[in-house]
């Protein structure tokens, strides 16, 4: 019996072209790694090419398997992810008096009332009277004006 050396199937090579490679291009560019950290991430993802391989690959003048491409382009969409401008938050997100009352926490005033709201009657100790209390003012002590409760 003849012993024929083991064949694995060879991982077919690619080569981004075109708008794919303009694309792969560009994401790069917008991440601002440099080669050096692309490789760096690339590698702490599993990826088996050398850092020579992959300044190669970006240059257009050696294709890598395709499951190295991917590795390549997720350690530069990571990279773009930790980037991404601040994004607006939903009303979930808002702390609950913010997504219950309609306004903004940055537009409550000092006093605690708010811009759109009228201000609160000015509070007087018992037996301390102020120049505008007329005796007829509801003190939501919880009495009408007709003197009954309810």
């Amino acid at each position: 019996m003849e012993h024929y050396p083991e064949h694995r199937p060879r991982p077919m090579r690619s080569m981004p072209d075109g708008s794919d490679r303009h694309r792969f291009l560009a994401a790069l560019r917008a991440s601002g790694l440099s080669v050096e950290q692309l490789w760096l991430r690339y590698f702490g993802l599993g990826g088996e090419a050398g850092k020579v391989e992959i300044e190669a690959y970006l240059s257009g003048l050696l294709p890598l398997p395709p499951l190295q491409h991917d590795l390549l382009a997720h350690a530069i969409n990571e990279r773009l992810d930790e980037l991404a401008p601040p994004r607006a938050p939903y009303s979930t997100d808002l702390p609950p008096s913010a997504a219950t009352d309609g306004c903004a926490p940055s537009a409550a005033r000092p006093d605690g009332t708010h811009p759109d709201r009228h201000r609160p009657t000015p509070r007087t100790d018992p037996g301390h009277a102020t120049d505008h209390d007329d005796g007829d003012r509801n003190d939501g002590a919880g009495s009408d004006r007709d003197g009954s409760s309810g």
